[in-house]
């Protein structure tokens, strides 16, 4: 092989250590972390790795076809306030679970997770907030 050419793989291919594929390097994510300036997976393999199907797949159970498939049959809409959250990046729905045994309870807004979270998930909580509320605006 000629010293050029030998150049040319050494800039232009990588190894994906997931696949173990020779790709061109357009197809790995940069990372300047890396001694080539590529990360040492693909992007598909970085995907299924690290991407949101993996992530429900890993947390929660579910797919992300599930996920949508919740989403739609709430018309995505957050399960407990019923603001509109259609797709995109900082409105998304989150999914909701159960601390205890890890069931899928539906998907929220991230409002509406903060303060299930701030009570603790504890229904005798959340009923003091209301009555508190209650008696100021009642």
């Amino acid at each position: 092989m000629s010293p050029e050419l030998q150049k040319y793989y050494e800039e232009h291919l990588k190894t994906c250590t997931l696949c173990n594929s020779v790709k061109l390097t357009t197809e790995f994510h940069k990372n300047s972390r890396y001694k080539d300036g590529f990360y040492k997976h693909c992007k598909k393999c970085h995907y299924d790795v690290y991407g949101r199907d993996a992530h429900f797949r890993r947390s929660y159970g579910i797919s992300e076809n599930q996920y949508n498939e919740i989403a739609q049959k709430q018309d995505w809409k957050c399960k407990i306030c019923n603001q509109d959250h259609h797709v995109g990046q900082f409105t998304r729905l989150v999914v909701d679970h159960c601390h205890k045994n890890g069931g899928v309870r539906g998907l929220i807004c991230q409002s509406c997770n903060i303060a299930l979270g701030n009570a603790k998930d504890n229904p005798e909580i959340l009923r003091k907030m209301a009555e508190y509320l209650d008696e100021y605006y009642g």
